[in-house]
């Protein structure tokens, strides 16, 4: 009975597992598909967006100094005496309605000042929102790559231990024959046990990369994920023949960090005209209008409000003669700030060029080692095809047949690898110089070809 209990009890577990599985969103993206995809969910660059519209909102805020000030109050107030003429009562209610208007009219153009260094902001925002925006499409694209490349090494060690397998059956077959030692059948086992784990770790592996470009995509699981490998034709015409000089000047035109740099230099010497402002005086026109209602007067309430109706109209000048030497510090920061940001873009440019030569060597290198690889891989296949013909006619031993089958599988490997690291050193060359997108953009018109 208890037997029975069991085993419906897996039964409903793997129904449950079955039906959770196929209840899961599948997703099979190509490469454009994903970063588009990370662009709308992936939450940094929801918050990236949101320090955009921040210094947007800024903008709409230092406009509004232009704009006059209006201002309205109410008061109402009721006196007790305990001791009063006679005729006169001892309570009184009082009202008063005032509205106050003020516009600024000059303030050392503080406020000019403070708008161009929102407006500066705004564009250094914008080119930062475009700098992360290439930040997050690379590393999509990484993961991406990542997950093409481990979908293939699955694949090689799915099929290494077939033929492990298919290689331990023959074995057999040779040692019960007695043509083959029980030792070369203990070795293949061992080695098809070893290629099985091969397999298992190769799928973790995939899993994770798989789980890694779902969480950049700003997708969670149970979502699965299937990634279309891109065509590279363009691509890969479009980088050949680079000038590390010509792409360094593209990278100090295009960077958008670069251009975001600058634009803070201006916001930061839109600040010193805002500190310097504090020398110059201010003037402000102010205009008040109000009425008021007391019990103790004559007339009613509504008659009262409009006999009391008063207006003033004047202009506040202030002149500044001493703050403390507050506007002096003030400036003195400012202009240490712009110091700051012009060390900052020098620094930056000089990262620009590291990152630009850094690029342009390994996607050199990443082409070299996938022309030596291939040539390795042509030799190891050769190798395993004659030694696995030796091994059959007795002619070498399981260990040094054992020894071409690894050379072999290990070169497949490093194939697939350098095969997709030249994507990604290409992509790293568009990244590095701040024009990505237009790689990304002849990946996605070409067929597969990988």
């Amino acid at each position: 009975m208890k037997k029975w209990l069991l085993l419906a009890g897996l039964l409903l577990v793997t129904a449950t597992w079955v039906t959770a599985a196929e209840s899961a969103e599948a997703l099979r993206l190509s490469l454009p598909q994903a970063v588009a995809l990370a662009l709308v969910d992936n939450p940094d660059f929801v918050l990236a967006r949101h320090r955009q519209q921040s210094a947007a909102i800024s903008v709409e805020a230092t406009r509004g100094r232009y704009l006059p000030s209006l201002q309205g109050s109410v008061g109402a107030s009721e006196n007790y005496q305990h001791q009063t003429a006679p005729g006169v009562p001892d309570q009184q209610q009082n009202a008063d309605l005032q509205l106050t208007a003020s516009i600024n009219l000059f303030n050392g153009f503080a406020d000019q000042a403070a708008l161009d260094a929102s407006r500066q902001q705004l564009q250094a925002a914008d080119a930062d929102l475009l700098r992360q925006r290439q930040i997050l499409t690379f590393t999509v694209a990484s993961r991406f790559i990542t997950v093409l490349s481990d979908d293939e090494l699955v694949q090689v060690a799915a099929q290494n231990l077939k033929n492990q397998q298919d290689l331990e059956q023959q074995i057999e077959a040779f040692q019960r024959a007695g043509v083959r030692s029980v030792t070369d059948l203990y070795q293949q086992q061992a080695a098809t046990a070893q290629a099985e784990f091969n397999l298992v770790d190769a799928r973790r592996n995939l899993q994770v990369a798989k789980l890694q470009l779902l969480q950049t995509l700003g997708r969670t699981p149970p979502t699965t994920i299937e990634v279309l490998p891109p065509g590279t034709q363009a691509f890969s015409a479009e980088l050949e023949n680079l000038d590390p000089g010509r792409i360094y000047a593209e990278s100090l035109a295009s960077r958008p960090d670069l251009l975001a740099q600058q634009r803070q230099i201006d916001a930061a010497r839109q600040q010193i005209r805002v500190a310097r402002a504090g020398y110059l005086p201010s003037l402000d026109l102010q205009a008040t209008g109000g009425t008021g209602y007391s019990s103790a007067g004559n007339g009613s309430f509504s008659g009262q409000l409009d006999d009391n109706r008063g207006a003033s109209l004047g202009l506040k000048l202030s002149i500044p003669i001493f703050d403390r030497d507050q506007t002096r510090t003030n400036v003195a920061q400012a202009q240490l700030s712009v110091a700051d940001a012009a060390t900052t873009l020098h620094k930056l440019q000089q990262q620009i060029g590291l990152e630009v030569g850094q690029a342009l060597a390994d996607y050199q290198r990443a082409r070299q080692q996938l022309f030596a690889v291939g040539r390795q891989l042509d030799y190891a296949r050769q190798a395993l095809a004659a030694s696995e013909a030796r091994y059959r006619v007795g002619a070498m031993t399981w260990i040094e047949a054992a020894n071409a089958r690894t050379v072999y599988v290990q070169a497949q490997g490093d194939e697939i690898r350098a095969r997709y690291s030249v994507l990604l050193q290409g992509l790293n060359v568009g990244f590095s110089r701040g024009d990505l997108e237009k790689l990304m953009n002849l990946l996605a018109t070409q067929e597969s070809s990988l």
